[in-house]
């Protein structure tokens, strides 16, 4: 059973005017809109909504305003800011249990250390999110990439390859590049292994199941 994640937060009465004195005091400005109602301002706790983005996890949380019942909802926007790095801003989006909803997951990948090639390889990622479809509680928070399936000079990993949870669709092109494992040649620069990305995803593949 995955774990519900949830989150506690307060109506925003305040203008936009006065948000920097909120943030000041350690309150991240929100809204949450979607399922034809109303957009409603909100204010977190910086701290408590930290903790909750550094858990990890689904993006799909129970989002529970005052005292009222807890909705469900998605992260939709995490807005930083650019020097300090500080959560300015947060948009949630209400969704139904039982209706699909598409969304963004990053790719995570692993296992760089362990491809082919003889330590003669570089690996290019070019792609690292993809769209899917599912129910809000099968949303997966990252959908892993084992690049150790790059044995050999060449070798590809496209969308279709990826490996999802029951339920869950990626509506991204599955002969889309994801990583692939080039030739590394002396004193090569960064702008040659880019047209060498770029002619791999231009050669055709089966599409993945």
């Amino acid at each position: 059973m995955r774990e519900q994640r949830e989150l506690t937060v307060e109506e925003r009465i305040v203008s936009a005017p006065q948000m920097r004195r909120l943030r000041h005091e350690g309150i991240v400005p929100a809204n949450i809109y979607g399922q034809s109602q109303p957009s409603l301002a909100l204010q977190v706790d910086g701290i408590v909504l930290q903790r909750l983005l550094a858990r990890g996890g689904s993006n799909v949380i129970q989002l529970k305003v005052g005292d009222k019942p807890a909705v469900q909802a998605l992260i939709k926007k995490v807005q930083r800011d650019p020097v300090s790095g500080k959560t300015i801003h947060v948009d949630f989006l209400r969704v139904a249990a039982s209706e699909k909803m598409k969304a963004r997951v990053q790719l995570h990948f692993f296992n760089e250390a362990r491809t082919g090639g003889g330590g003669q390889g570089i690996v290019s990622r070019p792609l690292n999110e993809v769209m899917v479809e599912c129910l809000p509680a099968a949303l997966p928070a990252n959908i892993q990439v084992d690049l150790s399936t790059l044995r050999e000079i060449g070798s590809a990993i496209r969308v279709g390859d990826l490996v999802v949870g029951p339920g869950v669709t990626v509506t991204t092109d599955h002969n889309e590049l994801v990583a692939a494992l080039h030739q590394q040649v002396r004193g090569e620069k960064a702008e040659g292994v880019e047209g060498k990305v770029e002619a791999v995803a231009a050669a055709p593949a089966p599409l993945g199941t």
